[in-house]
């Protein structure tokens, strides 16, 4: 009877230990925290915009940055280019809208800041504006 007692308070401790850490891991990793440097998009949104079909794209990095989004209907082909026309050439506060989607399309984009590509674990970031 003791031992299940103790195992069953293992058992807990580590799930709640595990929740924690990836409960933890996902807020870092959401904000401005340690493992963000310099023009390394963080605080990554993408939300319906206010013009019918279009999305809004937001991010946020530590330094001044150049930065826009390539996008395109297919993974391997990001041909389109969105360009932040709301703030500075370069700052830490970044928005693009993208305009004239298929609400139904699967789409994939890349940040692009300072000239170097971010994504997803090294894959482009996908949306759908009718899951949105």
């Amino acid at each position: 009877m003791r031992s299940k007692i103790i195992f069953t308070s293992v058992v807990v401790f580590l799930v709640i230990t595990a929740f924690i850490l990836v409960f933890v891991f996902k807020a870092s990793g959401s904000n401005s925290s340690v493992s963000v440097d310099g023009c390394d998009p963080y605080n990554v949104e993408v939300k319906k915009g206010q013009k019918e079909n279009s999305v809004n794209i937001y991010w946020k990095t530590k330094s001044k940055c150049s930065g826009y989004v390539i996008y395109g209907s297919e993974m391997k082909d990001l041909h389109l280019v969105g360009i932040d026309l709301e703030n500075e050439i370069k700052d830490i506060n970044h928005s693009v809208e993208i305009n004239s989607l298929i609400s139904t399309k699967m789409y994939y984009f890349s940040i692009v800041s300072d000239g170097t590509s971010y994504g997803k674990d090294g894959l482009p970031i996908s949306f759908m504006i009718s899951s949105l």
